[in-house]
């Protein structure tokens, strides 16, 4: 799966058996104003949201999408208000029996 947008995005597995998305923002996105920033954030998570409904419900590439679906989104009023150091990577713990149940953003 590749998604072009503000995000360079990273898998991991863990040594709990659980994986983790490692977030950071790109510097052409980092440069720009706060709320240049908040409306192509908000571009892509509209992206990702017309990208997922072109997909088949059981297109392999479709759960992972909406899992970065759910972070953007959580992540979206931070952005908008400027509340998130941009320069630092974001990881995201997800538990692999239950992805969305168990979403924790640290860092």
């Amino acid at each position: 799966m590749e998604i072009t947008g503000p995000l360079n995005i990273g898998v991991l597995d863990n040594d709990t058996g659980g994986r983790e998305l490692h977030l950071s923002f790109k510097a052409e996105f980092r440069v720009l104003n706060l709320q240049q920033q908040a409306e192509s954030f908000q571009e892509f998570i509209n992206t990702l949201i017309n990208q997922i409904h072109q997909l088949d419900e059981s297109d392999t590439n479709r759960q992972g999408m909406l899992t970065i679906l759910q972070v953007c989104q959580q992540l979206q009023p931070h952005i908008a208000a400027n509340e998130l150091p941009l320069e630092e990577t974001i990881v995201v713990n997800i538990q692999s029996h239950n992805p969305f149940g168990n979403i924790k953003i640290s860092g």
